[in-house]
């Protein structure tokens, strides 16, 4: 009797442990059929996006149908002390999103520079995803490939999906 249980506890566990792994592929979402599309970055506009020097700190604007809106108030809690807002990279995904990635003085905190990406839909004229990308460098790299960007910066990386900045 215990050696029937034995053998039937190792064919279960056999047959678990012989199930095909999750490929890297399955773990990501998949691609709704469009892809990330860089943006040209200026020196101070990406897009629709533009940076403006105010009394305190930097605004990053979007013209909404409202009237000229400080993305940068939906980014950071304090956007007067921001200093200076960089647009770093830029991309659209689909008809009515962007995903930027842009870094920021913050006044006076011990990295040169923090770094964020954020999610903007242009049809509700909001932002609708933002992260810190992790890092105290200057330096950001982004990659895009179909529906997956990744942002690096000092080693570490973010990655976005589908223009879904959780």
């Amino acid at each position: 009797m215990k050696h029937a249980v034995a053998v039937a506890l190792l064919a279960f566990a056999q047959q678990g442990f012989a199930a095909e792994p999750l490929t890297n592929t399955e773990q990501e979402p998949a691609a709704p059929g469009v892809a990330y599309e860089t943006v040209t970055v200026g020196e101070d506009s990406a897009g629709p996006f533009t940076t403006q020097s105010m009394d305190l700190g930097t605004a990053l604007n979007y013209p909404s149908r409202a009237g000229v809106v400080n993305v940068m108030e939906s980014i950071v809690e304090e956007p007067e002390y921001t200093g200076y807002v960089a647009i770093e990279k830029a991309y659209k995904f689909g008809p009515t999103k962007y995903v930027l990635v842009i870094s920021t003085g913050e006044g006076g905190n011990a990295c040169p520079a923090s770094t964020y990406v954020f999610t903007f839909d242009t049809k509700t004229e909001q932002v609708d995803g933002k992260s810190v990308v992790e890092g105290c460098s200057e330096g950001v790299e982004a990659l895009a490939q179909g529906n997956k960007l990744t942002i690096k910066k000092d080693g570490a990386q973010t990655v976005v999906y589908n223009a879904v900045v959780e």
